[in-house]
């Protein structure tokens, strides 16, 4: 019977050599079928959705977009503003040019000072009290010069300030849309808030007294 039990001493570990391997091998095989797959995607909804129901959160994105709404709108009232103004020194400088009134002194061209000095020589030809011919004569000749030069001047004033409209209304129409898409967002968060509140709110009414 030694000879048995040394046989056995020498098996023994062979055998558990060959029950862990096996127990190895299970694992290997078993594990990725049946054990549970972390899922990248569904961790960052978890996020997310945890942002987005946190009505803290979203007050404070409320106030932001209130603050840069009113901004928004000032910017906007603002360019309509110079909008207006602009379009009003358009009509007077039409009026200037259809009626021939060129030495009209409105507050916006008294700003520039070859407006005011071709208006000047136009003034002194129209006022003159000399008697002589000659001097008459040549008053009256750099007053037509001055004249021509002042009516292409308005000209492109009025050309420049239409251009500005153009480019203040562009702007304008971009503001507008941005402060559609804020008003858009403020209503949907105050929308989100209102049903989280309402949520919790109806799971603390249903939920049993303690």
């Amino acid at each position: 019977m030694s000879w048995l039990r040394r046989h056995l001493a020498r098996a023994w570990p062979a055998v558990l050599l060959i029950g862990l391997l096996a127990v190895v091998a299970i694992r290997i095989w078993s594990g990725p079928a049946s054990g549970p797959r972390p899922s990248m995607g569904t961790e960052t909804e978890g996020t997310v959705a945890g942002l987005s129901d946190d009505p803290a959160a979203a007050a404070r994105r409320i106030r932001l977009l209130q603050d840069q709404s009113g901004e928004t709108r000032r910017h906007l009232a603002a360019l309509q503003t110079d909008v207006s103004a602009k379009r009003q020194q358009v009509r007077t400088l039409d009026a200037m040019l259809a009626s021939d009134r060129l030495t009209d002194s409105p507050a916006f061209l008294r700003q520039q000072t070859t407006v005011r000095a071709l208006q000047k020589i136009i003034r002194e030809a129209a006022d003159s009290g000399v008697a002589e011919a000659a001097d008459q004569n040549r008053l009256n000749t750099a007053a037509a010069v001055a004249r021509e030069r002042l009516r292409r001047k308005l000209k492109a004033l009025r050309s420049q300030l239409t251009d500005d409209i153009g480019r203040l209304q562009t702007r304008a129409a971009a503001l507008r849309q941005q402060l559609h898409l804020q008003t858009a967002e403020l209503q949907r968060l105050r929308r989100q808030v209102q049903r989280q509140l309402g949520s919790r709110s109806s799971g603390r009414q249903s939920s049993p007294a303690c």
